[in-house]
């Protein structure tokens, strides 16, 4: 099982980060990608794959950090693509729920991922909330369409749109607990579905509450599945072969 967005180098792991890892590994997760959200924790990210080379990294600036000053900081992000371990370009995208950051900045900082990604023929982790239409305007303008929608948030009408744009939808362990987004994955083609934890977020069901960790993946698998009327090693090899294609690594 691959965990498709993961943020490893959060302090949240500090102490326990084998423990973690160990146990991720029991429940069959095979490959995490572990996205940083601004230059030190992709660095860290980079590090990381470096003593554990099944947590692939990702790198890039979430929008809710202060847009002005890491435009100035892309050049750090470019440098980093230098390493060929990384499998793709983000946590990046835009945000107008917290609006910490002006959302003209977010928009440049945003479209500065998206050529770094192209430019490298690296998908693009896409983080958007209350900035759905706007995050599918700047792709279609920069003529992106390569990358995954991560924690899913939009309409089904929207996730047509992007699907049709040629992107994937990642689910995290929200699917769990709403109604509307189980109702939603059953009208969406399998082979553009992925799943995550965005750990240590947004824990499924059975771990609300707590810290979430990718073992908690399973857990969101076997609610996919159900809901999806297959059985889980099914659905299993059907959305690992999706995160081999997006990533473009081997098994």
């Amino acid at each position: 099982m691959v965990d498709t967005h993961c943020h490893l180098i959060d302090p949240q792991f500090m102490k326990d980060l084998d423990g973690v890892l160990q146990r991720a590994q029991e429940a069959g997760v095979s490959k995490i990608i572990n996205a940083g959200y601004d230059t030190e924790t992709s660095g860290q990210a980079i590090l990381m794959a470096r003593k554990h080379p099944w947590l692939l990294p990702a790198v890039g600036i979430h929008p809710n950090e202060a847009a002005d000053q890491s435009i100035k900081e892309m050049n750090k992000i470019g440098e980093m693509l230098e390493n060929d371990e990384i499998v793709a370009v983000g946590e990046t995208g835009l945000d107008y729920y917290r609006d910490f950051s002006p959302r003209e900045a977010q928009k440049e900082l945003f479209r500065l991922h998206i050529a770094l990604a192209k430019g490298r023929s690296l998908p693009v982790l896409i983080h958007t909330r209350n900035s759905l239409e706007d995050a599918i305007a700047i792709l279609q303008d920069e003529d992106c369409h390569h990358g995954v929608f991560h924690c899913y948030s939009g309409s089904y009408e929207q996730a047509k749109k992007v699907i049709d744009m040629g992107f994937y939808i990642s689910f995290a362990g929200v699917l769990t607990f709403s109604r509307r987004v189980r109702d939603m994955i059953k009208q969406l083609p399998l082979d553009r579905l992925l799943l995550e934890t965005d750990a240590p977020f947004l824990s499924p069901a059975g771990h609300r509450g707590k810290r979430n960790e990718p073992s908690f993946i399973i857990e969101t698998l076997h609610v996919a599945a159900n809901v999806l009327n297959m059985l889980p090693e099914r659905l299993e090899e059907i959305l690992d072969k999706n995160s081999r294609l997006l990533f473009a690594f081997e098994k």
